[in-house]
């Protein structure tokens, strides 16, 4: 079998699980069954279910869709973190709690010892999986959000579904047409991304059917190969370093086109470059950008004097270089994955506080709900209440159009054209007036807007929209901050428009025009 065979079956065996679970639950994709008549223990994953069922509602319009979504972020999560465990399994990070070995009786070093810790488990059934494959991830969540069991996407099949799916993955590396060291690839996570819904895009693609903004995740799921990103981003990252150390010897490790024979660039602190992809998927590019920059850190420390220790390099690039956007949260969680395990295998003891990746799969609510956030005491300028209106109103859209969202340059824009009428005579009483308003407004507007966005999750309790909030306001910070270099593969179903689109991007973020502007679009427009 190919890795794409594998990962479908592995894919149908865990929807076929969750829809089994959710069947329990009283729900299924006409309709949801009284609580009342739901066994006890069902209880307190249905309303919990039923709470992200009601956000996705909201979002398709149709019981169908939203029963679709959620059986889908449930799968995916699932795989996931299967997929995360065995590839930090390879790689050694911690013991298998997935692979199993006869020398074990078919289970996991970890279940043994776990079995060991808790003998009464052994006369369960599968030997109590459930239970022990959910302490685990609860032992590991310190490290990585994917596996907190607090995320909203958190539940379990039955201990014999689990068994099988269990068994199904490690079924991938001892098939003779696949390499055996699979799971140790830097691109595994990209390859099984991309082939997780290879039969949902075959059939969308052949019922001709609009492609709606729930299925773009599934269209434009397209692996970009390895030497397309390293090109990528050796010739605009790597070249940005070099404008700043022509003499850096990373130009004999890295292909860097036309490297400057002298400083073309004011030199700026390694910590403060900041590189986007807006249309993230997996994270290929910035699993690349990761390696060249801890490079550069090094680059720096050795040769520069630059006030870095080793040991900080891969938070320091996490918190500070790497930024991404999405409009799938699955494709976001395998990104922040890839990278926590790049950190992991250059410092075992690194511990991620936060990513500034992010998905724009975010509910927001009406505006009237949160206006008295942006008057603060007094009631708005009638035009200015309307900039921030038609604002909220794009953000509550950031789950269909992801980075496409222009939250600064509508801000800006319309705050210029406000600020026009008051030019004219009749008007210019009013003027002084104004211009403090428009001050205080431009200078205040994101923190009120990230404070709206939190105020209401908080108000919520313990909810999806809760337990988003993070995403809410990250995403907020990565539209309103500006970027170095950006780089990305188009997220559009229709290539033809996506040079335009970074284009725009670039344009409008960049920090200022440098050499490789041009370059970087006609080299991602052409490859298309």
């Amino acid at each position: 079998m190919k890795l794409a065979e594998h990962v479908n079956e592995i894919r149908q065996l865990i929807e076929k699980a969750f829809q089994n679970r959710l069947g329990r639950m009283g729900i299924t994709e006409s309709s949801v069954q009284n609580l009342e008549i739901i066994p006890p223990e069902y209880h307190r994953d249905r309303e919990r279910m039923e709470g992200l069922l009601d956000v996705f509602l909201a979002e398709t319009g149709s019981m169908v869709h939203a029963y679709e979504k959620l059986v889908d972020e449930l799968s995916f999560t699932l795989f996931n973190r299967l997929a995360a465990l065995k590839v930090m399994e390879a790689h050694k990070l911690h013991a298998e709690i997935i692979t199993r070995r006869n020398h074990y009786g078919d289970r996991s070093f970890s279940h043994i010892r776990w079995l060991d810790d808790h003998p009464e488990s052994r006369n369960e059934d599968r030997e109590d999986l459930v239970n022990f494959f959910e302490q685990m991830l609860s032992e590991l969540s310190s490290d990585i959000q994917l596996f907190n069991l607090r995320l909203p996407y958190h539940l379990l099949p039955t201990t014999i579904e689990l068994d099988e799916i269990i068994r199904a993955i490690n079924r991938v590396e001892v098939d003779d047409q696949i390499d055996a060291n699979i799971w140790e690839s830097d691109d595994v996570l990209g390859w099984l991304y991309e082939s997780y819904n290879n039969e949902k895009k075959v059939k969308h693609k052949a019922s001709k059917k609009k492609t709606e903004f729930h299925k773009v995740s599934i269209q434009s799921q397209v692996y970009t190969p390895r030497w397309v990103v390293k090109f990528l981003v050796d010739n605009s990252l790597g070249k940005l370093y070099l404008e700043m150390y022509p003499d850096s010897a990373i130009k004999e490790k890295y292909q860097i086109a036309n490297v400057p024979e002298s400083r073309t660039r004011e030199i700026k602190p390694l910590s403060e470059i900041k590189i986007i992809d807006p249309a993230t998927g997996s994270g290929n590019f910035l699993l690349y950008a990761f390696d060249l920059f801890y490079d550069l850190y090094e680059d720096q420390i050795e040769n520069y004097d630059a006030p870095y220790q080793i040991t900080e390099i891969p938070n320091l690039i996490i918190q500070n270089n790497l930024h991404g956007i999405d409009l799938d949260d699955r494709a976001v969680q395998l990104a922040q994955l890839g990278i926590y395990i790049k950190a992991k295998r250059k410092l075992n003891t690194t511990k991620i506080e936060h990513f500034n990746i992010v998905s724009s799969d975010f509910f927001l609510p009406e505006f009237e709900e949160v206006k008295h956030l942006f008057e603060d005491g007094r009631k708005l300028n009638p035009e200015l209440e309307k900039i921030v209106i038609d604002l909220w109103s794009d953000l509550q859209k950031a789950y269909k159009f992801g980075s496409l969202i222009r939250l600064g340059e509508k801000f800006s824009s319309g705050l210029h054209e406000l600020y026009a009428t008051f030019e004219q005579p009749q008007q210019r009483i009013d003027q002084q007036e104004f211009r403090e308003s428009y001050d205080d407004f431009r200078t205040n507007f994101f923190e009120n807007l990230k404070e709206a966005v939190a105020n209401n999750a908080k108000r919520q309790g313990m909810t999806f929209l809760n337990t988003k909030t993070q995403d809410a306001i990250t995403f907020l910070q990565l539209l309103a901050q500006k970027y170095d270099v950006a780089v990305t593969n188009p997220p559009y179903t229709d290539s033809s428009n996506f040079g335009s689109a970074l284009k725009q991007f670039i344009d409008s973020n960049y920090k200022e025009p440098h050499s490789f502007h041009s370059n970087l679009y006609v080299a991602c427009r052409d490859l298309q």
